[in-house]
């Protein structure tokens, strides 16, 4: 029996030490993609509008550019 102890006690730590790198990695990825959104001032970009764009960047069409926006969405996004 001493031995499932032990067996159970190594399965517990390793648990804990899987979900300390998770959380970890998971900092980490928050962390870079704020400061490579960081200075971008649009707030008001809903989570379908935000979706699109990274699909956009991933398959490489971009779906929403600055380049495509008028002047009355860029100044809109400038000043809230």
């Amino acid at each position: 029996m001493p031995c499932l102890k032990r067996s159970s006690k190594i399965v517990i730590i390793s648990g804990i030490a899987v979900a300390v790198i998770i959380s970890a990695i998971a900092l980490t990825v928050h962390y870079r993609l704020s400061a490579i959104e960081g200075n971008e001032q649009n707030k008001n970009e809903t989570a379908s509008q935000i979706a699109k764009e990274i699909v956009g960047n991933i398959t490489g069409s971009k779906a929403h550019s600055e380049a495509s926006e008028s002047a009355a969405q860029h100044a809109k996004e400038l000043n809230p």
